[in-house]
């Protein structure tokens, strides 16, 4: 364009015009297109209204003023019964006071206050809550508060056999029946390793990543030390400390246990290996040849949970001592290893196995004691043993002051095999009460072992007589 045309076009008078309207519009455009804004829900102000002032009002008394209310005490108590406290000794007529869901106070004197709720346990056993190192089917989910039934039959059936505490997956959770108020206890107790001799490529994978961690904890160590002086000292990265690699640095801090699936010597002496090298805690599982290797676990400082009702033949391809032995559990509590008890199956059922699986969790200890173990800690491996390989010992597994208020009421000793369970209380409130569920409540309702046995088992009622099809005289011979 020429220099005439442009001193043309810009002394026009009609185009500086078109151009300042041209720049009006585009200003106002946005406020022509934009819809006014809507009310929030609730009836709030609009999101472009400035935010509310969270000053108290001139005739309105500050927060700080305003009185708080105490936290109101629930009382519950158990009184009268046997008290079994696991950690100490047996009290006999005791009362045991709990407040707000913990235990408040254990005696002959303890006084009981008007509001509480009073369960009268004259002539019965108190035991603590049972818990079980591990358990399927009462918990769902990742998180059990969210996935859990409360109302199904394998929480009832699994407080009927005293239980009050398991791990469920990977979350050690209380069985809260008809709530999930209070159900989670701790996550993530364990890790679980995969170090059998089976796989020593696995085995060796494990070595390098906690070698690797192991080296990162030494650096880390040598900066805290020089950054005392050192202000430019230099942090060791930690941004590859991710997944695995972040459960074993818990296991290298002490923070957590290791779990680890061992039932021959020679797995169980790998196992006490790892435990020497890194300095970890470690339970292992199975162990029906840890009688053994009872020596060697001790010095590694190994923990155990076993079946003592395993079967298992020796191996005569060794001159070494093989199989499984009924003393399992008395010969490693001989020599300090500390072991918890699990029945074979991890599960509740009405199938009528008794001692196959957790409907009959008491007669797993029972079989112990079989093999030579001292009653009271067969009862420690099903409570506060279990407890403190799953670091929950602070909370459940004995009765003392200060624990969460869960209990096992039995009609019996609990290693008997008539005994039942009259009461079960998780976190100060009853769970189960024998009488009031349809489940046992058939079986002794008056608590006299000699009473006869119920006239309504299926298929026939006990004690008529037989109304099926007459039977022959003279049974057919079989065929040759």
């Amino acid at each position: 364009m020429s220099a005439r045309k442009q001193r043309l076009l810009s002394g026009s008078p009609w185009i500086s015009g078109v151009a300042a309207l041209g720049v009006a519009l585009l200003t106002a455009a946005p406020a022509f297109s934009q819809p006014p804004p809507r009310p929030r829900p609730g009836g709030g102000p609009p999101r472009s209204a400035p935010p509310a002032s969270n000053a108290p009002a001139e005739n309105e008394p500050k927060k700080d003023d305003e009185p708080v209310e105490p936290e109101k005490e629930v009382f519950f108590a158990v009184k009268g019964g046997i008290v079994h406290t696991v950690s100490g000794g047996d009290l006999s007529g005791a009362t045991i006071l709990c407040r707000n869901g913990r235990i408040h106070a254990i005696g002959t004197g303890v006084e009981i206050p008007k509001d509480a709720e009073v369960l009268d346990a004259t002539g019965y056993h108190v035991y603590p809550g049972l818990v079980a190192f591990r358990a399927t089917g009462f918990h769902g989910g990742s998180d059990p508060s969210d996935g859990t039934d409360v109302y199904s039959l394998n929480m009832a059936l699994a407080l009927a056999a005293g239980i009050t505490t398991c791990m469920s997956g990977d979350t050690v959770a209380k069985l809260t029946f008809g709530s999930v108020e209070d159900m989670i206890v701790r996550k993530e107790p364990l890790v679980n390793l995969n170090y059998s001799t089976r796989s020593p490529d696995a085995r060796r994978r494990l070595r390098e990543s906690l070698d690797k961690l192991v080296d990162h904890l030494r650096k880390v160590e040598a900066y805290e030390r020089e950054s005392a002086t050192n202000k430019n000292a230099v942090k060791p990265d930690d941004k590859w400390i991710r997944g695995e690699a972040e459960k074993h640095l818990k296991l290298l801090k002490g923070e957590v246990a290791a779990e680890i699936s061992a039932d021959r010597a020679h797995d169980l002496y790998q196992a006490c290996e790892l435990a020497d090298r890194y300095g970890i805690r470690i339970v292992v599982r199975g162990a029906y040849e840890g009688w053994t290797m009872a020596p060697r676990l001790a010095r590694s400082g190994v923990s155990a949970v076993v079946t003592p009702r395993t079967r298992v033949d020796l191996d005569e391809r060794h001159v070494r001592p093989t199989g499984s032995s009924i003393e399992n559990a008395a010969i490693l509590h001989n020599y300090g290893v500390r072991t918890a008890i699990l029945p074979p199956g991890l599960s509740v059922s009405t199938w009528g196995v008794v001692g196959e699986d957790l409907t009959h969790f008491n007669m797993e200890a029972a079989f112990a004691v079989r093999g030579g173990l001292p009653q009271e800690e067969a009862i420690r491996g099903i409570t506060i043993d279990a407890a403190r390989l799953l670091g929950v010992d602070h909370r459940v597994g004995s009765i003392e002051i200060g624990k969460d208020a869960d209990f096992c009421i039995t009609d019996g000793d609990l290693l008997h095999y008539m005994t039942l369970v009259r009461w079960t209380v998780v976190n100060a409130r009853v769970a189960y009460d024998k009488q009031k569920d349809t489940l046992f409540d058939h079986i002794r309702p008056d608590g006299d072992r000699n009473a006869p046995p119920p006239n309504d088992y299926w298929p026939r009622r006990l004690g008529s007589d037989w109304e099926g099809p007459p039977l022959p005289e003279k049974q057919p011979q079989a065929g040759r």
